[in-house]
């Protein structure tokens, strides 16, 4: 079975950057399809911009700041601004989606339709995501996420049919949505302090960590910080950070040629021999068969044990 475990470059903090289709529009818009002999997952992250996925066969797994949800054909979701999420595909069951991701500068064609509309839409304390489906109002998106694609990438107005679409899903939350309830505020604290510690560990992965230095990066005592990594990755940070260097260590497998004992070091594990035992038990074979095989014919093994709901 073949493994897509998407990277991500990110900005000074560690934001996501998107790679647009084109660096001159910033939006990203593409169909993608995964057999279920593959496996396929985007694990936690989050940007500026908007993001809408829409499944158009089988199923997607989601999370958003901490929920999980199951996307099934037909059905799909609106990630708003800067919100936590991860995605992947179930085991066994093919997938298939259409993903738009859109900066949001795009909706403030003046100050005040920023203020007027864009603004309490995206606030920290607005939504953090909308089921969209076959049912209600959300069917007008979908709808207009589907025509878009059918265009051809180089029709003469495809950018404005996108635009077209975009500022159309907008104006159907903002009518659907009740804004009157929004108060302005700051980010909720726990939020934060649980990117600040999500960010020091994916940034000092290589070390030996403890759990009191990952509490101490949000300024939190060890308690708080297990109860947010439960709550936004369903894992201990412990799991998490094991979990995290298994990735890495993948990377290392395909696009180097270090030693499996170069690599264990690499990747914060103290021997060889613990890395081995450790990528045996989260992947399913040992590292060298791993690259020997190019990533084929592995069990799925949820590549990620925290991804997986419970």
């Amino acid at each position: 079975m073949q493994e897509y475990v998407f990277k991500l470059n990110k900005r000074p903090d560690d934001s996501q950057v998107i790679e647009y289709n084109n660096p001159l529009f910033y939006c990203y818009f593409d169909k993608h399809r995964y057999p279920k002999e593959n496996a396929y997952r985007v694990g936690e992250h989050w940007h500026e911009d908007i993001e809408i996925m829409y499944v158009t066969d089988g199923v997607l797994n989601f999370r958003v700041n901490g929920e999980n949800f199951l996307l099934k054909k037909g059905e799909g979701v609106f990630v708003n601004s800067r919100r936590i999420h991860s995605n992947w595909t179930k085991k066994d069951e093919d997938c298939e989606f259409i993903c738009m991701i859109m900066h949001p500068s795009y909706f403030c064609a003046s100050p005040y339709v920023e203020q007027k509309y864009i603004a309490p839409l995206l606030s920290n304390s607005s939504f953090d995501y909308i089921i969209l489906n076959q049912n209600d109002w959300t069917k007008e998106i979908l709808e207009g996420i589907s025509s878009v694609f059918d265009e051809k990438p180089n029709t003469a107005s495809f950018e404005l049919k996108i635009l077209e679409s975009a500022y159309k899903c907008m104006r159907l939350i903002y009518e659907n949505y009740d804004t009157s309830e929004i108060i302005p505020q700051t980010a909720p604290i726990h939020l934060n302090t649980f990117k600040q510690m999500l960010n020091y560990l994916q940034n000092h992965y290589m070390e030996k960590l403890s759990l009191d230095e990952i509490a101490k990066a949000g300024n939190v005592g060890k308690t708080l910080c297990a109860k947010l990594f439960k709550k936004y990755v369903n894992a201990t940070p412990g799991d998490y950070l094991i979990t995290y260097r298994i990735v890495k260590s993948t990377d290392m497998l395909r696009n180097t040629d270090l030693s499996i004992t170069d690599i264990a070091y690499k990747c914060g594990f103290t021997s060889g021999s613990h890395f081995t035992k450790t990528f045996g038990e989260i992947i399913g074979c040992t590292p060298n068969k791993y690259r020997n095989l190019g990533c084929n014919e592995l069990g799925y093994a949820g590549h990620l044990a925290y991804l997986k709901q419970k």
